[in-house]
C-alpha cells in the first residue's frame, strides 16, 4: 500500500512538472514567433522567417498568377508569318496605356507583390535585409508590364535598380526596363542603356540572348536592319532556350531575306530544321517552306511541299503549306495552278486570319492586274472584314472597293440580262431543257460537297464514323433534303403537301396566321416553274433590253475612263450601239469610240465621228466635235472643280447659266465618276426651270441608269416623296400672307438690276419691314419679289407715302399674288397659262 502510494505521489510529480513544461515552451514560441514578425529590427531569425514567408507564401502564389496570366497571352497570340515576327510572342491586346488588360492573373500578381513588400521588407538603415524583396519588385513591374501600365512598371524597375538587389536580379530588372521603355517608344534610350550590357554578358549567362534580343528589337524599331540583325544573331545563336532560338532563328531569316541574302536566310532555316521537335512545329512547317522556296529545282519544291501535305502531324498547317505552295507558282509564272493553291489555302479548316488576309489580298491584287475586276471586288468583300471597321486598312480597302461599285453592279446586271435574254431567243422546249439541265447541275455539286465533307471528316487520323441510322447520320440527311427540294421543291409542314389543292384547302381551313403565313406562296423548283418566270408579254422584254443596254453603255465608260481598259470599253460600247435603236444616248457612246480610235485608228475614228454628226447634230457631243471652242474649260483643271464652279451657279439660282455649264460638263466628265452627280444636278436645275412634272422624269431617268449608286439610290427617294406629298401639294391653313410680283424677261437683265436696286433702296428710307428677292421663273423670266405684306390695300398705303420715288414703281409691269399661289406658280410653271 505504501510502495502505491508512492507510485501515485511520484507520478503526479512529474505531470505538474510536464505540464508546466509544455506552457514554458508554448509561451516561448508564442513570444519567438512575435518576436520574429518585426520588421524594424535585425536579427537571423527575423531575416529568415520573412525571406522564407515571402519566397514560399506570397511571391509564390505571386507567381502563379503571373504563369497563368502570360500562358493565357501566349495561347491568345497568334503569329503572323507574312510580317515580320514579334520576338516577344505575346499579344499586349492593343497596347493601349489608359486601359488595364481583360486578362485575369496579373493584377493578382501585383497584389501579392505589392502585399509581399508592404509586410515583409526589412529596410533597416537603408539596407534590404529580405533578400526576396528585390524579387517582389521585379515581379511587381513585370505584373504592371502585361497589364499595360508601363509608367507604373517604369516606377517599379527603377526602384529595383536603385536598391543593392543581386546580380541576377539586377540584371533583369534592367533588361525589363528597356523592354518598357520600348513599349513607350523610348527605343534609343533602351539601346543606350542596355547596349553596354549586352556587349559585356558572357555567352554563358542565361539572360544574354534575353539582353541581345531586347537590344536587336529596338534597333527594329529603328528601323536599323543591319544592327538589329547582327544582335538577334548573337540571341539565336546562344540562348540555352530551343524555342526561344527557333523564334529568333526565324526572325533573323526573315531580315536576311529582307536584304536580298537568300544564303544566310537558308541558314537560318536550316537551323530551326536542325532542331527538329525541339523548335515550336508551327515555326518548323513554316521554316521548311521558306526554305523550300529558294531551292533552284521546281519538281523538288513541289515534290517535298506536297510530302508535307501528306504528313498527319501538318494538318492544322495545311493553310500555310497551299500558300506556300501558291507563292511558288506565282513565282514561276504557274497563275492557274497559284489560284487553286490559294483556294486550297483558305478552304483548309485550320486557316488563320492572317493567312486569309494574305490569301485574299494576293488573289484580289492578281485578278485587277488581270483585268478581272468582278473577281476582284469579291476578293475584297471577304478581305474587308478580317480588318477592324475602323481600321487604316480597312479604310483603304473600302476606297478600293468602292471604285468597284460601279462596275460590279452593271457587271452583274449585264449577265443577268444577257443570261435571259438568250433564253427568250430559244424555244419553250429548249428553255425546259436548260432549266432541267441546270437543277440537275445544282443538285450535284450539292452532293458533292457533301461527299467532300465526308472524305475530309473520315480522313482524320485515328477517327472513324459508325454507320449510323438515317435520321442521325448527317451526311444521309443532307443528300435526302436535297434529292427532295429537287423532287418537290419549298414546301410547308403541313398535312397533304403533295398536291397545290390539299395545300389550298389546308390554308382555307386554318385557323392560325402561322401556318397562312407559311404556306402562302409555294415554290415549287422544276424546270417547267422557272420558264414559267420568263418575262412573256412586250413590256416586260422592252423593260429587259434597256436594262441590258444600259449596262454595256456604263460599263464601256467606265472601263474607259475609270481603268484605262480601251478594249474592253470599245468591245462594250460596240455592243451597246449593236443592240440600240435610235436613243439619244447613242450619241454618249459614238462620241467615246471616236475618242477611243483617235490615236489608233483614225479611219475608224472618223467613222464614229460622221455618225455622230449625222445622227445626232443637236447633242452636246456633237456640237463639242463640231465647234470645241464654245466648250472650252481653260483655268478648270479637274473635273471636281468644274463641278463645283457649276454647283455653285445652282447655289446661286443662276440656273440658266448652270445648264449652259451642264452643257460643256456632259462632254468632259462623262463616263467620270462626277458623271451621276453631274446627271442628278441637271435634273434639279431642269425641275426649278420647267416644273415638277419634268422634275420627277429627270429624277426617274437618274434613279434608272444609277439605280444601285448612292446617287440613283437618292434620286429614287426623292421622287418617292414628290408623288407622297401628291406633287409637293400644300396642306394646311393657307396664311394671308402677299406676294408683290415684278416680272423681267431673260433680256431685260440690266433694267431688272436697276429696279432692283431702286426698290431695296426706297424700303429702306421708309423704313419699310419689306423685303426683296430675285427669283428665276423659268429660262426666259425672272421675278422680283417683295415679301412680307399681310394685306395688299397695305401697297397702296406705302405707294401714296413714297409718291417721290415710286414713279417708275407703278409703270413696270406688276401683280399681287398670295403666297400659296405664287409658290403653286413656281412647282407647276402655271403663271403663264393664268395670266
Amino acid at each position: 500500500m505504501d510502495i502505491l502510494k508512492r507510485l501515485i505521489r511520484s507520478y503526479n510529480d512529474k505531470g505538474s512538472c510536464m505540464l508546466q513544461k509544455e506552457h514554458f515552451f508554448g509561451l516561448f514560441l508564442a513570444g519567438l514567433v512575435f518576436y520574429g514578425c518585426s520588421t524594424s529590427k535585425d536579427g537571423l531569425l527575423r531575416r529568415e522567417y520573412h525571406t522564407l514567408t515571402t519566397k514560399y507564401n506570397v511571391l509564390f502564389n505571386g507567381k502563379e498568377a503571373f504563369t497563368v496570366g502570360t500562358a493565357i497571352l501566349k495561347q491568345a497570340h497568334e503569329d503572323n508569318f507574312y510580317e515580320l515576327l514579334p520576338l516577344e510572342p505575346i499579344s499586349l491586346l492593343g497596347e493601349d496605356i489608359n486601359a488595364p488588360t481583360l486578362v485575369p492573373g496579373f493584377a493578382r500578381a501585383e497584389e501579392k507583390a505589392v502585399k509581399a513588400i508592404q509586410k515583409h521588407s526589412m529596410n533597416i538603415e537603408g539596407e534590404q535585409r529580405n533578400r526576396k524583396i528585390d524579387e517582389a519588385y521585379l515581379l511587381l513591374g513585370k505584373a504592371r508590364y502585361f497589364d499595360r501600365r508601363f509608367f507604373p512598371a517604369l516606377e517599379a524597375f527603377n526602384f529595383l535598380l536603385e536598391s543593392e538587389a543581386d546580380y541576377k536580379t539586377y540584371v533583369e530588372g534592367r533588361i525589363w526596363r528597356e523592354r518598357t521603355n520600348m513599349r513607350l517608344n523610348n527605343n534609343a534610350l533602351a539601346i543606350q542603356n542596355l547596349k553596354g550590357l549586352a556587349d559585356e554578358l558572357s555567352t554563358k549567362n542565361k539572360f544574354f540572348a534575353f539582353a541581345n534580343a531586347t537590344v536587336g528589337e529596338a534597333y527594329l524599331n529603328q528601323q536599323e536592319t543591319d544592327s538589329a540583325l547582327y544582335y538577334i544573331k548573337r540571341a539565336a545563336t546562344h540562348n540555352r532556350k530551343k524555342k526561344q532560338r527557333g523564334r529568333y532563328l526565324f526572325v533573323a531569316a526573315q531580315l536576311f531575306e529582307q536584304k536580298g541574302n537568300s544564303d544566310s536566310a537558308q541558314w537560318a532555316y536550316d537551323a530551326i530544321l536542325a532542331l527538329k521537335r525541339k523548335s515550336p512545329r508551327n515555326l518548323f512547317v513554316n521554316a521548311k517552306i521558306r526554305s523550300q522556296l529558294h531551292v533552284a529545282d521546281s519538281a523538288e519544291v513541289v515534290e517535298h511541299l506536297e510530302k508535307m501535305l501528306q504528313n498527319y502531324e501538318n494538318e492544322p498547317y495545311l493553310h500555310h503549306i497551299y500558300r506556300g505552295l501558291g507563292q511558288f507558282y506565282r513565282q514561276k509564272g504557274n497563275d492557274s495552278a497559284a489560284i487553286a493553291a490559294y483556294s486550297k489555302s483558305l478552304r483548309s479548316p485550320g486557316v488563320d486570319p492572317h493567312t486569309q488576309k494574305a490569301n485574299y489580298t494576293d488573289l484580289a491584287d492578281y485578278m485587277f492586274e488581270k483585268g478581272a475586276y468582278v473577281a476582284a471586288g469579291a476578293y475584297l468583300d471577304s478581305l474587308i472584314p478580317l480588318y477592324e471597321a475602323n481600321s487604316l486598312m480597312a479604310k483603304r480597302l473600302n476606297r478600293k472597293r468602292e471604285n468597284l461599285a460601279e462596275v460590279l453592279l452593271f457587271e452583274t446586271q449585264k449577265k443577268a440580262t444577257d443570261s435571259v435574254l438568250a433564253l427568250l431567243k430559244i424555244s419553250p422546249a429548249a428553255q425546259i431543257a436548260f432549266f432541267t439541265t441546270a437543277l440537275e447541275r445544282q443538285k450535284e455539286e450539292a452532293l458533292k460537297q457533301v461527299a467532300n465533307q465526308t472524305s475530309k471528316s473520315s480522313t482524320s487520323f485515328f477517327r472513324r464514323e459508325k454507320q449510323a441510322f438515317y435520321f442521325y447520320n448527317p451526311n444521309l440527311l443532307v443528300q435526302g433534303k436535297q434529292d427532295f427540294l429537287a423532287r418537290w421543291g419549298t414546301r410547308p409542314n403541313v398535312d397533304n403537301w403533295r398536291t397545290s389543292a390539299d395545300l389550298k384547302q389546308v390554308l382555307e381551313q386554318a385557323d392560325t396566321t402561322t401556318i397562312a403565313q407559311e404556306t402562302q406562296e409555294i415554290e415549287i423548283i422544276t424546270p417547267e416553274a422557272l420558264a414559267a418566270k420568263l418575262p412573256k408579254n412586250k413590256a416586260e422584254r422592252d423593260s429587259l433590253n434597256l436594262l441590258n443596254q444600259n449596262a454595256y453603255l456604263r460599263l464601256g465608260l467606265i472601263y474607259k475612263e475609270k481603268f484605262d481598259e480601251k478594249d474592253l470599253a470599245i468591245w462594250h460600247l460596240e455592243t451597246y450601239l449593236e443592240r440600240s435603236g435610235s436613243s439619244e444616248e447613242r450619241s454618249e457612246a459614238l462620241y467615246h469610240l471616236f475618242k477611243l480610235y483617235e490615236n489608233d485608228d483614225p479611219k475608224q475614228a472618223q467613222k464614229y465621228n460622221e455618225a455622230l454628226l449625222k445622227e445626232h447634230p443637236e447633242s452636246a457631243f456633237a456640237k463639242f466635235l463640231s465647234d470645241p471652242q464654245n466648250y472650252d474649260a481653260s483655268g478648270l483643271q479637274t473635273p471636281e472643280r468644274l463641278f463645283m464652279r457649276a454647283y455653285s451657279l445652282f447655289e446661286k439660282q443662276e440656273f440658266t447659266a448652270v445648264l449652259e455649264a451642264l452643257e460643256t460638263m456632259e462632254v468632259l466628265l462623262s463616263g467620270s465618276t462626277l458623271a451621276p452627280k453631274v446627271a442628278l444636278l441637271k435634273a434639279n436645275t431642269l425641275g426649278r426651270l420647267q416644273g415638277v412634272a419634268v422634275w420627277k422624269e429627270e429624277l426617274a431617268q437618274v434613279a434608272k441608269a444609277y439605280s444601285s449608286l448612292e446617287v440613283g439610290k437618292y434620286a429614287e427617294t426623292l421622287l418617292s416623296q414628290i408623288e407622297a406629298s401628291q406633287n409637293l401639294k400644300e396642306k394646311g391653313p393657307v396664311f394671308k400672307n402677299y406676294k408683290w410680283i415684278f416680272p423681267f424677261d431673260r433680256t431685260q437683265k440690266n433694267q431688272r438690276e436697276l429696279f432692283e436696286n431702286s426698290l431695296r433702296a426706297t424700303l429702306i428710307e421708309s423704313q419699310s419691314k419689306w423685303r426683296v428677292s430675285v427669283d428665276p421663273y423659268d429660262a426666259e423670266t425672272t421675278f422680283v419679289v417683295v415679301h412680307g405684306i399681310f394685306d395688299p390695300e397695305d401697297i397702296e398705303i406705302w405707294l401714296q407715302k413714297t409718291a417721290k420715288h415710286t414713279k417708275d414703281l407703278k409703270e413696270q409691269n406688276n401683280f399681287v399674288a398670295l403666297g400659296s399661289v405664287y409658290r403653286d406658280y413656281q412647282k407647276n410653271k402655271s403663271w403663264k397659262k393664268s395670266n
